[in-house]
């Protein structure tokens, strides 16, 4: 499967964000991270570029990775726009939603990263395709319905021993993927 020019375009964003990221001292995470006090604050475009910086190298191949294989086939079976809108519409709500969290338990969220992408993407290809097998890591074959439970329960599991606040975008969008309408996902 090609990548759609909104595949190439958000991969290569998202590399070249997280690279600039990485050299730069830390100005360009700094201004795009999810904050929820500079947020409320009216920088809302950290609503939609948190996850566009990964720190690490492994998480960004594996964003990329999810990006270039789950994001081409959805465009491919939705359409750009649509793709688009959805991930849009989960990473906002995802960051809201933590932002309200954060805000009601006086705690200072701030991340950046696109585990959440990861999730959405993988939620999204296996609501849309639930009875096709995808090799996971190279290594264990699932089929949709069971992807979309083994995600959940991962992002749950990590942000048990990681701290509920600190996964809290993670987990609402996750939590939105999996709860997205379904007449929406295949409309």
């Amino acid at each position: 499967m090609m990548p759609t020019s909104l595949v190439e375009r958000w991969i290569w964003l998202t590399l070249v964000a997280s690279i600039i990221a990485r050299l730069d001292g830390g100005w360009l995470v700094h201004l795009l991270a999810l904050d929820p006090p500079a947020i409320w604050h009216g920088q809302i475009w950290r609503l939609v570029t948190w996850p566009l910086v990964e720190l690490g190298p492994m998480s960004l191949m594996m964003t990329c990775a999810a990006i270039y294989k789950l994001g081409a086939e959805l465009a491919t079976m939705w359409g750009e726009r649509r793709l688009a809108r959805f991930v849009l519409q989960i990473v906002i709500a995802a960051a809201v939603v933590a932002s309200i969290v954060d805000a009601i338990a006086g705690a200072h969220l701030w991340r950046s990263g696109g585990w959440a992408i990861g999730d959405v993407l993988v939620i999204a290809w296996a609501r849309q395709y639930p009875d096709r097998p995808l090799l996971v890591l190279g290594m264990l074959r699932l089929h949709g319905r069971q992807l979309v439970r083994i995600t959940v329960a991962t992002t749950v599991l990590i942000a048990i021993f990681g701290g509920p606040m600190w996964f809290a975008p993670e987990l609402a969008a996750c939590t939105a993927a999996a709860l997205y309408p379904r007449g929406w996902l295949r409309g």
